[in-house]
């Protein structure tokens, strides 16, 4: 759910994309990323792709995430030897929130390409002015 607790304007692209940036070096300390959105745009998500020999560090990369306070996590998918996180970039600073994970039932392995486990990030996005 979204909720606009505050008027504000939206952030500038150069503090987003500084965000997102800070955000990738934190992940690429803890372990490679073998793919990442580079670049910020309105119009695509924000995903990162580990190994999946690096499952240990799933809990710290949710943290790092979950600080860019410009980042709205949506999803960690495991597939084959992957973890891959996905998130929409958002144009407003939002507050920290408490969170959730849980596991989607929705993953239908009929599909091609389907992946082996979804899952999906549960809170609420309250936006704050700064």
């Amino acid at each position: 759910m979204l909720n606009h607790s505050l008027s504000h304007n939206v952030v500038s692209f150069a503090a987003v994309q500084a965000e997102w940036a800070n955000t990738l070096d934190r992940i690429q300390q803890l372990c490679p990323v073998q793919r990442a959105a580079e670049v910020v745009r309105p119009d695509k998500f924000a995903y990162i792709t580990v190994d999946q020999a690096y499952e240990y560090q799933v809990a710290t990369i949710e943290r790092i995430l979950f600080q860019n306070l410009l980042l709205r996590p949506m999803y960690r998918i495991e597939d084959r030897d992957t973890i891959e996180f996905q998130a929409d970039w958002l144009w407003n600073w939002r507050q920290n929130v408490p969170w959730t994970c849980e596991r989607s039932s929705s993953v239908n392995r009929l599909f091609p390409d389907a992946p082996e486990r979804m899952f999906i990030y549960r809170y609420e996005v309250v936006l704050v002015g700064r």
